[in-house]
């Protein structure tokens, strides 16, 4: 990445890895800085710790703005924790500890979207704000995904603790939550807010997926943020 006078925003997808499902999020955010997904490989499947190390080697030489989606969180953390660069730390749908019991580890060989209804899956993350659109294309991204991979990530985040890591963090930090997460609860939101009482918390009417379901309003909300820690340059 390149030299810009815009601090600019990096995008860590969730459990996909892909980043397709924030390519509209980060439409809208391009508009004001320059915005880059980072999309995981498959192969070889790399742990949290690893992942960690593949997202720093892909970073920009100046200072940028983090967002962790869901499963990405513990990285964006381990990212901010690390490197003086980092502007500012967004976490949206996620978490520094586990967000399931750890008992629930060994449950994670029953996932498979080959086989598990694309409805469900949609009203168990995006609720009453799908549509059909983003039900097909939550579809597709999971389909393309090799379910080893997809249940070695969930049994790794029930793993994951990274308060510790978080605790380390100093620069500004933003959390981002839906009243109607089903996944992600009040519990993560106060081990985020118990390790960074400073963190500004924001929460949206919107579900786990709120940065697919509610591009817009996150935009702006993500905007404002990187103004306030990234102010941009004409």
């Amino acid at each position: 990445m390149g030299l810009s006078t815009n601090a600019p925003i990096i995008l860590l997808p969730g459990m996909d890895g892909t980043g397709q499902l924030l390519k509209p999020l980060a439409e809208r955010l391009s508009a004001n800085r320059p915005t880059h997904i980072i999309a995981y490989p498959f192969d070889p499947y790399l742990d949290y710790d690893q992942l960690a190390r593949f997202v720093g080697e892909r970073l920009p030489r100046h200072r940028f703005v983090i967002l962790g989606e869901s499963f990405s969180g513990p990285i964006a953390i381990e990212i901010a924790a690390t490197n003086p660069r980092v502007a500012g730390l967004i976490l949206a749908s996620s978490f520094a500890r586990h967000p399931l019991p750890r008992w629930m580890s060994p449950l994670t060989w029953l996932l498979d979207a080959r086989w598990m209804p694309s409805a469900l899956m949609a009203a168990a993350i995006m609720g009453s704000a799908t549509t059909p659109e983003l039900r097909q294309r939550l579809q597709d991204v999971l389909c393309s995904l090799p379910p080893a991979v997809l249940r070695a990530r969930a049994k790794d985040a029930l793993r994951i603790d990274r308060r510790d890591r978080l605790r380390a963090t100093t620069c500004p930090m933003l959390c981002m939550h839906g009243s109607a997460d089903l996944l992600i609860g009040q519990r993560e939101i106060s081990d985020i807010l118990a390790a960074r009482p400073d963190c500004e918390l924001c929460e949206l009417d919107a579900p786990h997926m709120l940065l697919a379901t509610h591009a817009t309003a996150a935009a702006m909300v993500i905007d404002a943020f990187c103004e306030r820690v990234a102010p941009v340059h004409d």
